[in-house]
């Protein structure tokens, strides 16, 4: 019996002493595994991505992934005192509940509207660049109209698409296009793209971004060149553009150590704008030659411009912007920027600002003196935030038309300053729909009739 017993505890004894070293054996191989992002943790987290992004979907209407809180500061066109009153204006941006572009009069009289859908213009989900459960988790950044009457425009970071008149598709790149697309003044476009890769993947493509052992996910900004027909004629890396011209230091000036098991930040740069410098103009410019381009990082502060056929950096100035975005050349020889000015630590979370200072404002510099002047932003009534994204358009009239995103907000300057036309894209007493871009389309611009689209 004293056997029988003592048998029994040797093996309770051996079972437990098992279980804590299978235990043991299992934390050691999850942490090594995960710590070297060996398999199965990649299929592990693109599941739980996956599942986490569906349960967002499902908990959080996706609406209000296009929503600003409200500012109180009206509904459609609130001033109208523009003496052209014959131009239309283009939006894009969250309408009618749907990722939409319209052409509106100026008293805000809907001329045309395109309704856009991400599933209909990327219906094959295997070739889809982004795997979201509706189509309003994605929203489109970077729009043009052509004067034949076409939208094409950006999905965010999702692909790009041309429509006619009546929204039928012309065209689509589904690669991960974003914030900026630019017409080309010898014809096609100017996007932006981005590629991904895992930096141990490629040790040699980048460093010191890229090293054997680290796991980071990198994300490399690329500028392409694409025709009038969708085609992709060229991309290059941006970062290497920089690091070819000798600006190392600047893009590795981020606060990163630089360890050999990680890197702080995914992103290379954070592109936002592409702008080329038209030949009407160009004479106003001596250090730069018609269809050089200017190209904004916003995590740098850094605008430079470039020129796109020897790939060099003819000109780069970090600040005194902040965060900016859009750098647009102005006939008068400068380059007007839409200066943020502000963090993200303005917010209190993803769709609530702070009592921040309205400090938004429109900058210029002189390329040659490296002045800079504020235009737009320091005087009672000029008042903007925009905390993240944001545009504006230098006009023929020595005027700006400015879209002020967080604020869901269009508005038109003078040369004088005074605000001449203005739209605020109400949605609810709470909130704003967001407007991604905006431009005054004059008349004589369009070249052919509109269709009827009738369904």
């Amino acid at each position: 019996m004293a056997s029988d017993q003592s048998d029994n505890l040797s093996r309770q004894i051996f079972t437990i002493c098992l279980s804590f070293a299978a235990v043991f054996v299992a934390f050691i191989f999850g942490a090594v595994t995960y710590a070297n992002g060996l398999p199965p943790i990649p299929q592990i987290k693109l599941v739980y991505s996956t599942i986490t992004a569906l349960s967002d979907d499902l908990q959080s209407h996706p609406r209000h992934h296009h929503l600003q809180p409200s500012r109180g500061q009206g509904r459609g066109v609130t001033v109208n005192e523009a003496q052209d009153q014959d131009a239309l204006i283009f939006m894009a941006g969250f309408f009618d509940e749907e990722n939409q572009i319209r052409l509106i009069k100026r008293d805000g009289t809907i001329v045309r509207k395109w309704s856009l859908d991400y599933f209909d213009h990327f219906p094959d989900l295997e070739s889809r660049v982004c795997n979201v459960a509706t189509p309003l988790r994605v929203d489109t950044h970077g729009a043009h109209i052509t004067p034949q009457g076409e939208v094409v425009f950006n999905y965010e970071y999702c692909g790009s698409v041309k429509l006619d008149q009546c929204g039928r598709q012309l065209w689509t790149i589904s690669q991960p296009t974003h914030h900026s697309l630019s017409p080309a003044e010898a014809g096609g476009y100017w996007i932006l793209g981005r590629e991904g890769w895992l930096a141990s993947d490629e040790p040699e493509r980048f460093p010191p971004f890229s090293t054997p052992a680290s796991k980071q996910l990198m994300l490399e900004d690329t500028l392409m060149r694409v025709s009038a027909s969708g085609e992709v004629l060229e991309e290059v890396s941006i970062p290497a553009l920089m690091r070819d011209s000798g600006l190392e230091a600047l893009l590795t000036a981020n606060g990163d150590n630089f360890g050999l098991k990680s890197v702080k930040r995914d992103e290379l740069v954070h592109t936002n704008k592409v702008a080329e410098l038209p030949s009407a103009i160009a004479d106003a410019f001596p250090l730069f030659e018609a269809g050089d381009l200017a190209i904004s990082m916003r995590e740098l502060n850094l605008v430079m411009v470039i020129d796109p056929v020897s790939k060099k950096v003819k000109w780069h100035q970090t600040g005194p912007w902040l965060r900016q975005h859009d750098p647009e050349f102005r006939s008068d020889g400068k380059i007007s920027i839409f200066n943020n000015n502000v963090y993200r630590t303005a917010y209190v979370d993803e769709q609530t600002v702070l009592s921040t200072p309205f400090t938004t404002n429109i900058m210029t510099v002189d390329p040659v003196s490296r002045e800079t002047e504020i235009t737009f932003g320091e005087r009672p009534g000029q008042e903007m935030l925009s905390v993240i994204r944001g545009e504006h358009a230098p006009l023929e009239n020595d005027g700006v038309l400015i879209t002020e995103f967080d604020a869901g907000r269009v508005l038109e300057a003078d040369a004088d300053g005074q605000i001449i036309w203005e739209y605020v894209n109400f949605y609810n007493d709470a909130y704003v729909g967001e407007i991604t871009n905006a431009g005054v389309i004059p008349a004589g611009y369009f070249q052919s009739e509109w269709e009827s689209c009738a369904p």
